[in-house]
């Protein structure tokens, strides 16, 4: 009963106490820090409200429907959680409130700038609200509304330091792609609505479509969910943005913003398009191919980058390729009529999704402390960071192993039902060509080909920073983060082993989910095979034989009589930090292997690289400069001008929806 009780009115208080940090962040300009801990500590509540709301409808307890109004056309503009909704919710809300406690210290440097915190408040609470209420919408327009404001209040905080030369240039591309994308959903839904008669979710998975009509609703979706999460070609607003933005933003944005898409493209693929009753085959070929291209170029990007938050952004482009290999596969599973199979890719996806969220935030968050102890990005001016800042390097470290794919973590997990089913469709010795299982054994290649790159760029991502000696006077730091900077990380931290330990238990989460997706009773096949990891088990491995070793090294330090020497330092007097290896010396054996791939992304531009750059983006920007001067003619400063232009607009998608 009181799991019922919270089920119904959790998210209800989530919408409130987030309402109310966003205003209480404004009240008090003139006293940052109490503007800080109401803003932040509203945050709190409203994200553990809301996780609480995802949490106990997973369990199946019901959820909440909120019903904001009822339109005849336009349907029931209302929110709730059931089944993909609930799973979005529960990490975003976990990963939102881990922040939210990290962000309590960290904003405190923004004040030191002249930054103000009242704003920043307001703002995080928007965005962090926005993408909790636009994965339970559930109907169009509302969503699109959401959608909306999570896209504007992010890009006020990507540009939040406005002092900054660089930032606005950095916003208005972000924007720029923001808003094409949203064009591309709101074509979308309308060609959904044209055949359900109606924008609520749960019409569009009862409409027929022809194939041609679905074909353009799956392109339509690739296009405006793939350009807000970063897959490849669609990915140069990343690496230009987390830089820019404050770290605790990076996280959100990278963690838990790009997951919205996935959600997106799930949602559409599965539920509106019934793809697990049958689809076209170039439709989960396409997903797979730019799934295996973003995965491989991402790392190959990372290991190029000096900069730690950039490091980081194209390792997003990395994971969100690793899902895009796992939809692609359940996609192509389907059209093959191997439902068990198909459902095994999907929870790999969505698992991935889950852990990536995990690790990626936890990640961006230790390289805000990192930043904010040395005031630095670049890690070659680093170097030794562990001696004065152990707690970081701890949890970052975990993170690293985690994105690493390094057993028990939760990247692991994943990465290997990822392996699993991709493996399982593949037909040894078959007689005749076979076009499935070429293209899951060319994603069995990539996808190991980028784990094996990825462990590399994430030796040299924690211990270039972290181990040896300092590099420079910026790795001289005097203590370790802040405490509530500690605990944030360690949140997410603890999170990534459970989910890495415990893969059984989301699986038994995620039948009904996937049932939900029209899988039926091949969703309950997920289950054993994540129980099937043997993680557990390598984790008591692990902690035993720590214990022994730690055994060992105290018995050792009883001794009295034991001698301390220099470390040996290949023939030279002294060990001096240039005797270290680089950020660039330490991945020059894998570009140099790779130099065929790597010359034309070595140099960098404002759009990626250079090869993104000639090949899509500059002829889009010759054309825009062609056209923009004779476009002037609309633009007459007139209102009743413009009114025209809306009504004529408005008047062409009526048109458009009755026929």
């Amino acid at each position: 009963m009181a799991l019922e009780f919270l089920s119904l009115n959790a998210l209800t208080f989530a919408i409130a106490f987030f309402a109310l940090g966003a205003l209480s962040s404004l009240v008090f300009p003139s006293r940052p820090r109490l503007s800080s801990k109401l803003g932040f500590g509203f945050a709190i509540l409203g994200s553990l409200f809301a996780l609480a709301a995802g949490v106990t409808a997973l369990l199946g307890f019901g959820s909440e429907k909120i019903v904001l109004a009822s339109l005849d056309y336009v349907g029931s503009l209302s929110i709730s959680m059931v089944g993909l909704s609930a799973f979005f919710v529960s990490f975003i809300a976990f990963v939102g409130a881990a922040t939210s406690v990290y962000s309590l210290s960290y904003v405190e440097e923004y004040t030191k700038k002249g930054y103000s915190v009242g704003r920043f408040g307001f703002l995080y609470n928007i965005f962090l609200l926005s993408m909790i209420l636009v994965v339970a919408a559930q109907n169009a327009l509302l969503f699109l509304i959401l959608w909306e404001i999570m896209a504007i209040s992010s890009y006020f905080l990507v540009t939040y330091e406005h002092k900054e030369k660089s930032v606005q240039s950095v916003g208005f591309t972000y924007l720029l792609i923001a808003h094409v994308g949203a064009a591309a959903l709101a074509l979308m839904f309308l060609a959904l609505a044209s055949g359900s008669g109606s924008m609520d979710f749960a019409s569009f998975h009862t409409a027929a479509y022809t194939p041609f009509i679905a074909s353009a609703i799956f392109m339509l979706a690739l296009f405006g969910f793939g350009s807000k999460c970063g897959i490849i070609p669609l990915h140069i607003w990343l690496p230009l943005a987390h830089p820019q933005a404050p770290s605790n933003v990076s996280a959100l944005m990278s963690g838990v913003m790009l997951k919205t898409a996935i959600y997106g493209i799930v949602r559409v693929l599965f539920d509106f398009l019934g793809v697990a009753n049958g689809t076209e085959l170039w439709w989960g070929a396409l997903i797979l191919g730019l799934g295996i291209a973003s995965s491989i170029l991402g790392v190959l990007y990372s290991l190029l980058e000096h900069d730690i938050k950039r490091l980081l952004a194209y390792h997003s482009i990395e994971n969100i390729g690793i899902i895009f290999i796992g939809i692609g596969a359940s996609v192509l599973f389907s059209w093959a009529h191997q439902p068990a199979l198909a459902a095994l890719a999907l929870f790999a996806a969505l698992y991935h999704t889950l852990n990536h969220a995990l690790f990626k935030s936890l990640l961006f968050l230790g390289a805000g402390s990192i930043i904010h102890a040395t005031h630095e990005r670049n890690i070659d001016e680093m170097g030794g960071l562990a001696k004065y800042m152990p707690f970081t390097a701890v949890l970052f470290f975990i993170g690293a192993a985690s994105i690493a794919a390094i057993p028990p973590l939760n990247g692991f997990a994943s990465e290997m039902l990822t392996f699993q089913a991709l493996l399982g469709g593949i037909e040894p010795g078959a007689q005749t060509f076979n076009f499935t299982s070429l293209a899951l054994a060319v994603a069995v290649l990539g996808l190991a080909l980028t784990s094996a790159l990825a462990v590399g760029a994430f030796v040299k991502a924690f211990g270039i920073p972290f181990l040896g000696l300092p590099r420079s006077k910026h790795a001289h730091v005097r203590h370790d983060s802040p405490k509530t900077m500690i605990l944030g990380m360690a949140l997410l931290a603890l999170a990534c082993v459970a989910a890495g330990v415990f893969p059984g238990v989301l699986a038994q989460a995620s039948a009904n989910i996937l049932e939900s997706l029209n899988f039926g009773a091949a969703s309950t096949t997920i289950v054993p095979a994540a129980q099937s990891l043997p993680n557990a088990a390598i984790l008591l491995i692990l902690l035993a034989g720590s214990a022994l070793i730690a055994i060992y090294l105290w018995l050792a330090s009883q001794k009295k009589h034991h001698h301390v020497g220099e470390t040996w330092g290949c023939g030279f007097p002294d060990g001096t930090a240039h005797m270290q290896y680089s950020a660039a010396g330490f991945a020059m054996p894998v570009t140099r292997a790779m130099d065929t791939w790597l010359n034309p992304l070595e140099k960098s531009t404002a759009y990626g690289s250079a090869l993104f750059d000639s090949v899509i983006y500059a002829p889009i920007v010759r054309l825009y400069y062609y056209v923009a001067p004779h476009s002037a003619i609309f633009t007459t400063g007139r209102l009743n001008d413009y009114l025209m232009y809306l009504v004529v607009t408005l008047t062409l998608v009526l048109i458009y929806a009755i026929l």
